[in-house]
């Protein structure tokens, strides 16, 4: 039987909920042995790519780094020249799954015509409700030239829809596949780190950046709740631009019996076993990966977002909390880390479902 060719592109294979979900989406879709599948990154670097299936092909599109700005724009140019000539609708579909990377926006439209634009957050959050920056920023990735945008959340695709009406045949929501058994595995590996089973243990997990996941506020809601109770413990596991600010954070306030940094690892999911709530204070989020890590380990989550998609509702499983220091330390001195739950979600029957609506686009 002929395989159908299909291509994805993305930054990078760094340690990321985005970067985890494209790797078992590629793996899904190679263990059906009905596709030849290219993955083209703009880096080809990262830990995540010793996870990817030997049966797909990893290349890398590396941007040209010449500091003059003439040289840099006509290498950039030809290398796209060349690289047209060789890929003008070669696969039967082509995606651009790192929403922001403009460059894999080009190649994907060039590589297919039953192309597609993954949007894995909530853009009309992300920039402060400023319609005319959304539309700026959708337009430079050319959005209109793309047949399909999978959206991860219904929140998502509603209000894009809301700002760009015309896109509403385009749009379709696709959440991200979760390894369930992989995340139940490895939580149960040694883990070198011994908690306080006397505290009640928070745990947030993601990359550090501020604009995005509200840190700031994340850590002073603690400061507030550390004040009034010190069985209380909030353990960060990640890299990122605002690691330097906690730490600080930490230091000044005199926080290391309530606040403790871990750096990114494959295995986050020793920590999160061992704590109680996952905690976001986020600004936006589409559907973020580790929800479903979360609930695959029974935790129950305490998020400023709430996000869902045609199979789960994160309401239905978590903490609302508001933007709002106080009332958050009111909640984390409030809630019972000896409420039991057990989900029951049937994980793998989701991830059936995904997988086959991605297949419905991929066609072949």
């Amino acid at each position: 039987m002929k395989k159908s060719r299909i291509v994805f592109f993305s930054r990078d294979l760094k340690i990321g909920g985005m970067e985890k979900a494209l790797v078992l989406l590629l793996n899904s879709l190679a263990d059906l042995d009905c596709y030849n599948i290219t993955l083209v990154l703009e880096k080809k670097e990262g830990p995540l790519l010793s996870k990817i299936n030997n049966n797909i092909t990893v290349r890398e599109y590396r941007l040209s780094s010449i500091k003059n700005v003439f040289f840099r724009k006509v290498s950039n140019y030809l290398h796209r020249l060349f690289w047209t000539l060789k890929n003008y609708n070669r696969y039967s579909f082509s995606c651009n799954y790192a929403t922001y990377s403009v460059i894999g926006s080009r190649l994907a439209q060039i590589a297919s015509k039953n192309n597609s634009l993954y949007i894995h957050s909530d853009y009309y959050n992300v920039f402060d409700k400023n319609e005319q920056k959304m539309l700026s920023f959708f337009s430079e990735l050319k959005a209109r030239k793309f047949k399909h945008l999978i959206f991860v959340s219904n929140e998502s695709k509603d209000n894009f829809i809301n700002v760009l009406p015309n896109f509403k045949s385009k749009c379709k929501v696709i959440n991200n596949i979760i390894d369930y058994e992989l995340v139940k595995k490895l939580a149960y590996e040694e883990c070198l780190y011994e908690f306080n089973p006397d505290c009640k243990n928070f745990i947030f997990i993601g990359r550090l950046d501020n604009v995005s996941k509200n840190l700031d506020l994340l850590v002073e809601s603690f400061n507030l709740a550390y004040q009034k109770d010190k069985n209380i413990c909030l353990y960060i596991v990640g890299n990122g631009p605002y690691k330097a600010e906690i730490e600080k954070y930490i230091r000044t306030n005199k926080l290391q019996g309530c606040i403790e940094l871990f750096d990114e690892t494959l295995n986050p999911y020793v920590y999160l076993k061992e704590c109680d709530f996952l905690i976001l204070t986020s600004n936006y989020e589409g559907f973020p990966v580790v929800y479903l890590e979360a609930l695959v380990l029974n935790k129950k989550i305490i998020t400023t977002v709430l996000t869902s998609d045609d199979m789960l509702s994160v309401s239905d499983y978590s903490i609302y909390i508001n933007k709002n220091a106080q009332n958050i330390a009111e909640t984390i001195l409030q809630v019972d880390k000896n409420e039991k739950v057990n989900w029951n979600i049937d994980f793998k029957q989701m991830n059936e479902n995904k997988v086959n609506k991605i297949i419905s686009i991929v066609g072949g």
